[in-house]
């Protein structure tokens, strides 16, 4: 039986080398962020955290200097250090959500911040627009310019926010009292302060606020030599001012009411606090429209890295599953035909090597139960003669022929070496002959008959 083709030789050197030069490159994905973009964002928001803490600070340091009890929410509005405090709070904290968005790259942060910006922005315009509706508005009742005024006279004694802020307003706009034109004055008469009832037990009863007094009158008394003069003067201004008539007494203080002049202020500055809230449209818009630009360009900059995530590992997997089936055992795959690199070769035959026969078969051989031989007592068979009368067929004896020795058939061993001589050709196309096993000389079976002479 001729031995079974080798197969081709091996190209796993060559089938690597291709493999290493035509594998896909981990390439990254194209970057979406706008650099500058995002360093615009942060640098800006970071400038605002800074103007915001700084506010901050200085609402702090006023507040502790001269503190002021929050009685009402009003107070909030009207205490200027409480005031200036929680802007600074609200710009800072909302600029830092800005910074740390684009710093990190945090969609959530980023659209957190443009809701907040344009929200605050919503709110100037609704207080810049409800300002000019509550002092446009005629009616006294409900709320208006005239109701806030009322109270604001009534709580006059009571809280201190109030007073500083009726006093600023009646120095500013020089007027006294609230509606009246010719007669304003005369509504501090509802004030626990400064009505003429005979129960009220303050000093200041039947008077109105130092703020009503002329600058003019002030001045004079300044001008004065004697250094007493303008205190003793600042308070006649004043004393007993809703007794009077408002012909004798405009000389010294403001009749007028505050809320016409109030009007007239917005009537006349309409134009430039529109102008100054549409100029504010303009920056936090394109903090908006660049905030939303950036968390889109992070958004679809996750994305790439998620895809090729995804496409990493896939190839991770179909590498390890193509590096689990070239691991196998080597020699059943190669007696199934399949190479490391997926080559089909022809299958080996799946044929058992020859049998020898037992060693000792000579020695184990049956004993012949023939009647032409007789076993003596020490065991040695010993010929029985032929009976009286009987034909003896004389057998002519054949006399073998001598032959040269033979090899025996390739036993186990022998087809073992050359096995592994095909599997050398496999690995090392081109063996190195002075490197190969060389094989043993089979022992020589001589003929055991010898001729006959």
């Amino acid at each position: 039986m001729p031995p079974p083709p080798l197969p081709p030789p091996n190209r796993l050197n060559e089938h690597a080398r291709a493999n290493v030069a035509t594998a896909p490159k981990k390439r990254k994905p194209r970057q979406e962020i706008s650099a500058c973009l995002k360093w615009i964002s942060f640098m800006f928001n970071f400038l605002f955290v800074w103007v915001g803490v700084s506010l901050l600070a200085l609402g702090i340091y006023l507040h502790v200097k001269d503190p002021r009890p929050i009685v009402e929410w009003i107070d909030i509005v009207l205490n200027p250090a409480i005031f200036i405090a929680l802007l600074g709070f609200l710009v800072g904290f909302i600029s830092l959500l800005g910074a740390l968005g684009a710093l990190r790259d945090n969609i959530s942060l980023l659209k957190i911040f443009a809701i907040c910006v344009f929200f605050c922005y919503i709110c100037i315009v609704v207080l810049t627009f409800g300002t000019f509706v509550l002092f446009f508005t005629d009616t006294s009742d409900g709320v208006s310019a005239h109701s806030i005024m009322m109270q604001s006279v009534k709580k006059y004694h009571s809280n201190r926010n109030l007073a500083d802020f009726v006093d600023y307003v009646q120095e500013q706009m020089e007027c006294c009292g609230v509606s009246s034109i010719s007669a304003g004055y005369r509504d501090w008469a509802l004030s626990p302060q400064f009505n003429c009832t005979p129960s009220n037990p303050y000093p200041e009863k039947c008077g109105v606020p130092f703020s009503c007094c002329r600058k003019s009158v002030i001045s004079e008394a300044a001008g004065s030599t004697n250094p007493l003069q303008p205190a003793m003067r600042s308070l006649e201004c004043w004393r007993n001012a809703l007794t009077k008539r408002p012909p004798d007494i405009e000389a010294d203080i403001h009749t007028r009411g505050c809320v016409q002049p109030l009007r007239t202020l917005f009537e006349t500055h309409a134009v430039h606090i529109g102008a100054v809230v549409a100029v504010i449209l303009l920056p936090v818009s394109l903090s908006v429209c660049l905030t939303n630009i950036l968390a889109r360009q992070i958004d679809h900059q996750r994305f790439l890295l998620e895809r090729e995530a995804r496409r990493n590992e896939r190839r991770v997997k179909r590498d390890r599953r193509d590096r689990r089936k070239q691991s196998r055992d080597p020699f059943t795959s190669l007696e199934e035909g399949i190479y490391p690199q997926g080559e089909m070769v022809p299958p080996l035959p799946k044929t058992s090597p020859p049998t020898r026969p037992p060693e000792g078969h000579r020695k184990h051989r049956a004993q012949s139960n023939s009647p032409t031989r007789k076993v003596s007592a020490n065991g040695v068979p010993t010929k029985i003669p032929p009976p009286p009368g009987a034909q003896v067929k004389r057998v002519k004896d054949k006399r073998r022929k001598s032959q040269p020795p033979t090899m025996n058939a390739p036993g186990p061993q022998e087809r073992t070496r050359q096995w592994i001589l095909q599997q050398t050709d496999i690995v090392n196309p081109n063996p190195d002959p002075s490197k190969l096993p060389q094989p043993s000389a089979p022992p020589l079976v001589p003929n055991s008959s010898k001729p006959n002479v």
